[in-house]
């Protein structure tokens, strides 16, 4: 039993780490986006990476973020029907609710997967100056699917042990 408890503490903590990188990726984001305001408007001489990885650090934070929401139960959900019914059917609901999660988390892994493997062989790059091979930015799939599926694997823990809400 210990085991599980310290495997279910470090993959919290993972997911953890991973709202703290999408953070830094919302950081990043938004000073690249400053610098490109700047050197435009000021300098009239903009950049030719900014936009690029500003869209490559928000689709980061999004996919790697989202995990993070699930853990702290901060995601949207329409919880009118949860409110009107009796606690054994929450419980059930909610234990549903995860497994329909943990489910989308592995098929959206498979895909996406499949998907960088693609564009690694096929050898696809940005279209802009910068060239930059696609299964880079295109890992950040995978990678926030695997951490949202943990993070509906520990939700489905917490249902079952009969906790609500996010333990992160």
């Amino acid at each position: 039993m210990k085991f599980f408890q310290v495997l279910y503490g470090w993959i919290d903590s993972l997911i953890k780490f991973g709202g703290v990188i999408a953070g830094i990726f919302i950081v990043l984001a938004t000073g690249m986006t400053f610098y490109e305001i700047v050197s435009r408007s000021l300098f009239n001489a903009p950049t030719i990476w900014a936009t690029e990885l500003t869209i490559y650090a928000i689709m980061g934070s999004c996919f790697i973020g989202a995990a993070y929401a699930v853990r702290v139960d901060a995601h949207i959900k329409v919880d009118l029907l949860l409110h009107n019914v009796s606690a054994s059917v929450r419980r059930w609901m909610l234990i549903a609710s995860a497994l329909i999660g943990l489910l989308f988390s592995l098929v959206f892994c498979y895909l996406s997967w499949e998907h960088v493997q693609q564009s690694m062989e096929l050898g696809f790059t940005s279209a802009s100056l910068l060239q930059i091979p696609m299964y880079i930015p295109e890992m950040l799939l995978p990678i926030g699917g695997v951490l949202l599926g943990l993070a509906f694997l520990l939700q489905l823990v917490d249902y079952i042990r009969g906790q609500e809400g996010g333990e992160a």
